[in-house]
């Protein structure tokens, strides 16, 4: 455990043994508020480390390539030359999404 997560239950369970039973749950709930809060702060930093995400999107290019593509691939390959583009184009759009990150 954390240190001071090892702190904040140290301090909880003694205010509990001073305050009594009758204040049992406004404790656990203060001391599971900062477990959240620090879980939050924590989680936070954790994605700013990372950086920015872009989000994928299709842009004209990758749809004008896809047209012909599925066009070709279903005049001489048929459904499954349709299938086998999509497909194929679904790995290139996840690889170049991969690579962007």
């Amino acid at each position: 455990m954390d240190g001071e997560v090892a702190k904040e239950l140290e301090a909880t369970v003694e205010a509990r043994r001073e305050l009594g039973a009758e204040h049992e749950d406004h404790l656990i709930a203060g001391f599971l508020e900062r477990i959240d809060k620090e879980i939050d702060r924590r989680v936070e930093e954790r994605v700013a480390r990372r950086g920015p995400q872009r989000p994928m999107t299709l842009n004209k290019e990758a749809v004008g390539i896809a047209v012909p593509v599925v066009a070709v691939a279903g005049i001489f390959g048929g459904v499954v030359g349709v299938i086998g583009a999509l497909i194929a184009l679904a790995v290139v759009l996840v690889a170049l999404s991969v690579s962007r990150r």
